[in-house]
């Protein structure tokens, strides 16, 4: 049985939030039941965590600024306290040194591949650790896009690159009337940074009022307090603000998915793409910008309009609304779309490349 240590300490900070936080939840819920793994997670003290994982607790009592450093220079102890065989460093902290065999994940190289100003810190940051990625013994990519880019930019060995991607949870299921007149509105999903597309979506709706649709978007996800006031100018700014409700996090995920009639996927750039997995799974339609890792996970089970190009976007939501006709077609697409990517296949596919590490 390997000793397998999981560096879940993103469980603890704004990654619990996004996909990451999904991602290593499953992972760990999985790995838990491989009879070939003792998994213990390295986590903050109180994380919940999935049944058959041991807590190691990270005892971190640095300032917020200074946690990142603290975790890399304690990670080492932690390894002995542990008594691990193998690391696997899920989230976006490769560690700095590692005595033993580590196996990184790569979900994206967003600050090199993004040209965003509010980046740059982050850009730095990830062309000083580009070496870590490297000195891993494998890394596991999330997507063929995440694969493709990473091996160009972190100069990875692509010998060394595993793509395994993302599966979807089983309570995203259609609901039981899954006719589209049941459903109403537009949906979004997605943690407000400017890379996920708000002002997109917001003329969207806007255009979509102006045409006289009476339809409203519902943007589902977290927003922290110190990019509020951000998102808050942005909607005032946005030609119909009455036709956007900001959910913030919501526990009816699920809900909001089999609820929307269209989910709206105006983000520029992911490293996989969560939301359009779950909404094909809960038979809700996609339309989304056709770039980066979405190209892949939509494929042709959903509409792909060229990047950034909101009257292309609006053309599209407009051609699923007013034909149901097409709206079936699309329903049923993506659920057999969504029915290939399972976290049980993911997470077979990590324990083996775990194996193979030995």
């Amino acid at each position: 049985m390997t000793r397998l240590l999981v560096d879940a300490s993103s469980l603890g900070d704004d990654s619990a939030y996004r996909g990451i936080g999904t991602y290593v939840r499953q992972l760990l819920g999985g790995l838990a039941r491989r009879p070939e793994l003792s998994v213990t997670a390295l986590c903050r003290p109180g994380t919940a965590l999935p049944e058959g994982v041991r807590a190691l607790p990270a005892w971190r009592a640095a300032p917020a600024r200074w946690r990142r450093a603290q975790h890399e220079l304690l990670l080492p102890a932690d390894l002995v306290r542990a008594h691990a065989e193998l690391l696997h460093s899920p989230a976006l902290d490769p560690p700095w040194r590692c005595r033993t065999r580590w196996v990184q994940t790569l979900h994206d190289v967003i600050p090199l591949a993004f040209a965003d100003p509010a980046l740059a810190a982050e850009r730095r940051r990830w062309r000083r650790h580009a070496e870590r990625y490297r000195r891993a013994d494998a890394v596991i990519a999330v997507s063929r896009h995440t694969a493709a880019v990473g091996i160009e930019a972190l100069q990875l060995d692509p010998g060394r690159v595993e793509v395994i991607p993302h599966g979807v949870d089983a309570r995203f299921v259609p609901p039981r009337d899954a006719q589209p007149e049941a459903r109403h509105d537009l949906l979004m999903v997605g943690e407000y940074s400017r890379r996920k597309g708000y002002p997109e979506a917001f003329a969207l709706v806007g255009a979509l009022a102006e045409l006289g649709y009476r339809e409203r978007l519902r943007v589902a996800g977290r927003i922290a307090p110190w990019v509020e006031p951000v998102v808050s100018r942005v909607r005032a700014q946005a030609p119909a603000p009455e036709r956007i409700k900001l959910l913030g996090f919501t526990d009816d995920l699920v809900g909001e998915y089999q609820r929307a009639r269209v989910l709206v996927m105006s983000s520029r750039y992911e490293g996989f793409g969560l939301p359009v997995l779950e909404a094909m799974a809960c038979g809700t339609p996609v339309v989304a910008f056709d770039n980066s890792s979405l190209t892949e996970v939509v494929g042709d089970a959903g509409v792909l309009v060229p990047d950034g190009d909101v009257a292309a976007l609006t053309r599209a939501a407009r051609a699923v609304l007013d034909d149901e006709q097409r709206w079936r077609e699309l329903s049923e697409r993506g659920l057999e779309r969504a029915a290939r990517f399972s976290w049980d296949e993911s997470v077979r596919a990590h324990a083996e490349l775990f194996a193979g590490l030995r």
